[in-house]
């Protein structure tokens, strides 16, 4: 009986002990940040050790300070870098289209929460079992329309003709990881699921509402504005920009892809002109109001009950009420990789932009997100992974040790001497 409950002691302690890690893992406080420092020297140190341990091409990345960049920092394995070299950022394309959709809105030419089709003539969302009334701009701003494309973008090479956007939306020829047909497939308004089909029928809309091509109609209303003067959709628009080399993973470079869908894909900018637009989003700017910027930054998708899309930009701040941190990421195309962050609370941000690694400019950010926030997820959780099992043994060890002093000091008996005479 004495055996069975030292047994069940130690079991008991070791449970406690394992629930209190896990619980630590998943919460975060627990996790370690990529510096302990709060400096943004600190976390770019942090990053210089992770940029010579995988290969990046070119890397830029820029920190944000209460509204004010703080840092600057570049690499590149050839040509050097700075703050105005260009880079293609892929999806972050999206964010900055949803700055122009809102403007519609704005000016009342837009609404909402219409019906996307009754704006359309160029081109229709085809048939299904599900209601095309229901799609809506607000819905396809938000991944929440019933797009089943699952659309990433590859683009056509410099001497390929693309797409028109008619044809791209009947079916894309350059998807990537998708046959490239826009239709809906599940209920609109019932789920979360990313659509680059979605921001090319925006594109179709930002056209034949303002009357102009895609890149005139962003150039007037939102590059211009800003001064984003090293920005374009079409890079044959803008000839003498000082483009970053395109990476592949393996070392060697390629040509820029040209694209069709400019709205969700074909953003080319740099980490100057990107500041610009995340300060749009924490101050008075030209283009849209406090009140549309804050209407951007609410949740409209949800995954586990946690907002995870507004109007426009990725959440980051997992229902966290201390922060509220937007922004969007850029990846695929062998190997470009992308992200930008702005805490419209704090007025913090980061940018990164890089060729030639799939990943790295988001496990940055998203260490970022920890280190200014401590809101941690995958990554973080992943690089902590050998910490908090160290941790996990270290417990256990002790739980052993201290239960077998405790289990000696228990049975041991005072020795009894009987002196015969």
């Amino acid at each position: 009986m004495r055996t069975f409950k030292y047994i069940a002691f130690i079991t008991l302690a070791i449970l406690i002990w394992t629930a209190f890690i896990g619980y630590g893992f998943i919460n975060g406080f627990l996790l370690k940040p990529i510096t302990s420092e709060n400096t943004s020297e600190a976390f770019i140190e942090a990053s210089k050790e992770k940029i010579e341990n995988e290969f990046v091409g070119n890397f830029a990345m820029t920190l944000i300070e209460n509204g004010k960049i703080s840092k600057n920092f570049f690499y590149s394995i050839d040509k050097p870098i700075n703050e105005n070299t260009v880079f293609p950022v892929a999806s972050i394309s999206k964010w900055i289209t949803s700055f122009g959709v809102l403007k519609l809105v704005e000016q009342g030419k837009l609404d909402l929460d219409k019906p996307v089709d009754d704006y359309l003539t160029r081109w229709h969302l085809p048939k299904s079992e599900f209601d095309n009334k229901k799609v809506t701009v607000r819905k396809l701003l938000s991944h929440s329309s019933g797009l089943v494309d699952d659309l990433g973008y590859n683009g056509f090479a410099p001497n390929v003709t693309v797409q028109t956007i008619e044809e791209s939306l009947t079916k894309a020829s350059d998807a990537e990881g998708s046959d490239g047909v826009a239709i809906v497939g599940y209920e609109p308004g019932s789920e979360y699921r990313y659509s680059g089909a979605a921001y090319t029928i925006l594109q179709l809309l930002i056209e034949e509402i303002s009357g102009q091509s895609f890149q005139e109609y962003m150039t007037r209303v939102v590059f211009e504005p800003l001064k984003m003067e090293n920005s374009t959709f079409v890079l044959s628009e803008k000839p003498n920009l000082q483009l970053a080399e395109t990476y592949k993973d393996d070392g060697t470079t390629r040509q820029m892809n040209k694209f069709t869908a400019l709205a969700a894909a074909s953003l080319f900018t740099s980490t100057a002109d990107l500041s610009k637009f995340l300060q749009a989003n924490i101050s008075d700017n030209p283009v849209l109001s406090k009140e549309n910027i804050a209407a951007m930054s609410k949740p409209e998708t949800f995954i586990n009950k946690i907002g995870v899309y507004g109007l426009g930009p990725h959440l980051y701040s997992q229902n966290d009420q201390k922060s509220n941190i937007v922004g969007h990421d850029g990846s695929g195309n062998n190997a470009i990789n992308t992200a930008a962050r702005i805490d419209l609370q704090s007025k913090d941000g980061i940018i990164i932009l890089e060729t030639g690694n799939w990943d790295i400019a988001s496990g940055l950010s998203d260490e970022w997100v920890f280190w200014k926030a401590g809101i941690g997820d995958y990554v973080v959780m992943q690089r902590n992974k050998p910490y908090v099992l160290t941790l996990l043994i270290i417990g256990y060890l002790i739980i052993i040790f201290l239960s077998i002093i405790i289990i000696r000091k228990k049975v041991k008996r005072p020795i009894s001497l009987n002196n015969n005479v």
